[in-house]
């Protein structure tokens, strides 16, 4: 089992920028690249798997980013840009491409909803996102 972790964002979650957040975040983690190059899997130094992490996706219809977010809890970082779409009143959403990231908790495994929740955060700031929490998790 495991728990998804969502950042919406409005800018690009490049690699120097998820690089930058993943020292600022998790620095006791190692990297390995997995599945064609597709994701990224954070391990701890017994080699034990914390997180995974899908390379990030354009959405260009905003509002289904909230449609497939329904229900989820949003936490927003202090002093970023939120997403109109996430954000009413703000602004027209309709034009504002989004960048959609997800990060993979194994359930059961100590720190790592901690570590997604700091690592999705530090991403979220650095792109100017929100990020929605799995079901159950607290901000």
């Amino acid at each position: 089992m495991s728990s998804d972790w969502t950042v919406v964002s409005l800018r690009e979650p490049d690699q120097l920028t998820l690089i930058e957040a993943m020292v600022a975040a998790v620095p006791e983690l190692h990297v390995r690249q997995a599945a064609d190059d597709s994701l990224l899997e954070l391990l701890d130094d017994a080699g034990e798997l914390q997180l995974a992490i899908e390379l990030p996706r354009l959405i260009r219809v905003p509002q289904e980013a909230t449609r497939l977010l329904a229900g989820a809890q949003i936490s927003a970082v202090p002093g970023t840009t939120v997403p109109a779409v996430f954000a009413p009143g703000s602004g027209d959403p309709a034009g504002q491409a989004l960048w959609w990231q997800e990060i993979h908790v194994r359930d059961g495994v100590p720190q790592a909803a901690a570590h997604a929740e700091s690592l999705c955060h530090e991403i979220a700031r650095r792109c100017d996102g929100v990020v929605a929490l799995p079901q159950g998790a607290g901000a």
